[in-house]
């Protein structure tokens, strides 16, 4: 049976639809948020038919019953994998993944740096001697700093560990907006290539409310992989901070990822168009299926 519950969050009423199922010995509760109102009647039925058609359904929203099983196997070798390697092999194995994935996640962000250069710095501790741009290396350290960061936060998912997050991100090279939100700075910003318009700085409190709503919401519900990439998509279109959005929201996605035992997800450089191919999809029609589908396929390469 579903019925309609009213649940208090920072003092404010809010509702969602509820239906319990049993499952052997245990009851699991399902979810589907409502809003601060109850919709009316004919749009209530309707939500609460689509409702159960979602929990009756095998698979989720975003991945079909065949998909989440290669997801879990993927995620199942992983852990066999990593159980099987001394500290030194694991250590050296996360090292080896951070360099690539800075280097990869650094020039999406449009670093000009090479690998090369990537490994001789945070490798090797040294610039390289056709390398002068000090601001690139602070860049690359800060970024396995925030590597490093989100696989040993074991905290809760709030605005304070992403500000956290991004105040090392833009250490040294960021100023003034070093973890601080664009709201607090009162500064818009926009996205070179695409027609999207991320939100103004005036209505950015409300988004990042929303979001963080959305995320209490959903963070049970979802698929640690589905979960992981909309992470990545929604903070990346909210465009919080005046700059390092993008590299924030990778390392947020692979920090979901990371706390749920899954492999982490590098996105190649040489697959920019598609991966910025499917970030404008969400953010000029709103749909953000495809995105979660592109996030399945680098998971499962």
């Amino acid at each position: 049976m579903v019925y309609v519950e009213k649940f208090k969050l920072k003092g404010n009423d809010y509702y969602r639809l509820v239906h319990n199922i049993r499952v052997e010995d245990k009851i699991i509760h399902k979810t589907k948020y409502l809003g601060k109102k109850i919709p009316p009647k004919k749009k209530l039925e309707k939500i609460e038919k689509e409702f159960l058609k979602e929990i009756s359904r095998k698979g989720t929203k975003y991945f079909s019953q065949k998909e989440l099983e290669q997801i879990e196997n993927k995620k199942e070798k992983y852990v066999k994998e990593s159980k099987k390697l001394s500290n030194i092999e694991k250590k050296k194995k996360l090292e080896e993944f951070m360099i690539r994935y800075t280097y990869d996640s650094s020039k999406l962000s449009g670093v000009d740096i090479t690998l090369r250069q990537t490994f001789l710095i945070l490798k090797e501790g040294v610039i390289p001697k056709e390398f002068r741009n000090l601001r690139i290396v602070r860049e690359i350290e800060n970024h396995e700093k925030g590597f490093m960061l989100i696989t040993k936060y074991k905290g809760i998912f709030d605005l304070r560990f992403v500000k956290k997050l991004h105040k090392l991100l833009m250490k040294g090279v960021g100023g003034e907006i070093a973890g601080k939100l664009r709201s607090e700075l009162k500064r818009n910003v926009q996205i070179a290539g695409t027609p999207y318009i991320p939100p103004k700085w005036n209505e950015l409190e409300k988004e990042i409310k929303n979001f963080f709503l959305w995320y209490k919401n959903n963070n049970r519900k979802l698929h640690p992989l589905e979960l992981a990439s909309l992470i990545h998509l929604k903070l990346i279109s909210m465009q919080i901070f005046v700059d390092g959005n993008s590299r924030l929201s990778r390392l947020l996605m692979n920090w979901i990822l990371w706390k749920k035992s899954y492999p982490l997800i590098d996105i190649p450089v040489e697959d920019l168009e598609n991966y910025y191919n499917a970030l404008d999809y969400y953010q000029i029609e709103k749909d953000d299926k495809l995105f979660v589908k592109y996030i399945l396929k680098k998971y499962l390469a």
